[in-house]
This record gives structure tokens, sequence and C-alpha cells, in this order.
């Protein structure tokens, strides 16, 4: 994809997501974008891909579930993500709490349902650690039997900033869909939320 069209197609999307995605919620779909913090200083090989990653630790094992993927602009260090429909139930915590996280990847056989688990680490470059895509399928209290801070998120979509808890699990904050940064980093140095 050139700049020209990405740019294009992130204008479109934007136009998009402020007609029908707030700050804290958005129903079924939400247009997420931000910025690509490279910290290696490695150039974005052009197969890179964009995945949201799913993170299931309401039953055992726990597991990641891959579904969702946006797409990036290498060179000006952006990217967009837009999801239109709700995630699958497999991608879901008990209470219908999904948590997803923006993973970028050169692991082109990754689809629909697969897990992180066996992909090499050098496959994987960076990651948004610090934000998760919420969804939240139902009434938010259900969700907050699971983990309390669902609760703070409306029914449907949105982004979650990660904030430490002392002595506890870390927990989800609401945040803009426009203020996500992913780091690229050697996977050991992102940090991600603890949650679970």
């Amino acid at each position: 994809m050139s700049v020209r069209s990405f740019r294009v197609m992130m204008v479109t999307l934007l136009g998009l997501g402020h007609a029908g995605c707030g700050a804290v919620g958005s129903s079924g779909r939400i247009v997420i974008t931000g910025t690509i913090q490279n910290v290696s200083g490695t150039q974005l090989p052009p197969d890179t891909r964009l995945l949201v990653v799913w993170t299931v630790a309401s039953g055992s094992p726990d597991y990641t579930y891959v579904w969702g993927e946006g797409a990036i602009d290498r060179v000006g260090g952006t990217f967009v993500v837009q999801l239109d429909n709700p995630p699958p139930g497999d991608a879901l915590n008990a209470g219908g709490l999904g948590v997803g996280v923006l993973v970028l990847t050169t692991d082109r056989s990754l689809e629909t349902g697969d897990d992180l688990v066996n992909v090499p680490l050098p496959r994987l470059l960076g990651a948004a650690g610090q934000f998760g895509v919420i969804y939240v399928d139902g009434d938010p209290t259900e969700a907050a039997a699971f983990r309390a801070w669902a609760a703070d998120f409306p029914t449907g979509y949105s982004v979650g900033g990660g904030q430490a808890v002392p002595s506890d699990f870390d927990r989800f904050v609401p945040d803009l869909p426009d203020n996500v940064v992913i780091v690229v980093d050697d996977w050991a140095n992102i940090g991600f939320v603890e949650w679970t």
C-alpha cells in the first residue's frame, strides 16, 4: 500500500471513527488510531502486519485469540484499526469481557482464532502493551464480576489505558481511541498491563 493510499484510508476511517466512536464506547464498532514508537531503531519490514490479539484468562489454560487486523504507515509511523463487529465468543472472558492487544508481527500464517503461543519471538516486532481494546458484551456489571474495573466501561467497544495497582493486578481505565501507542522493541522490553 502506498503512503498516499494509506493516508487517504486514514482520513476516511478517522472521519467515520469520529462520527460513530466516542472516547469511552461505541457499541459494535470502533476505529483506533495512534503512533508507532520505534525504540529498536530497526525499520519495520514491508510484510509487517497489525493484529488484534485477545487475551482469554477466565478458563484454564489461558490463551490468546487472533481476531482483527489493521494497517500501518511504516514511513509516517502511524496505524489504524477498524472493528465493525463484536469479537467472537471464544475471544471473550467470563461475563463477556474482551481485552485485545495490538500486536505487530511478520508472521503471515496467523489467522482468526490462532494463539500466539507458538509464534517465534523474532516474528513479534512490537505491541501496544499499555493499552487494551476493551469490549463489554452486554451489561458491564456482568463483566465486572470477572474484573471489577470493567464496570468503568460501557457496553461495546472502548479503549483502556493501563494503570498499576499496588499489590494487585493492574487495571484498565477509559482512554481515547486515538491515543494508542505501539512500541517496537524486543518483546521482553515491552511493558504489558498485568491485568491477569
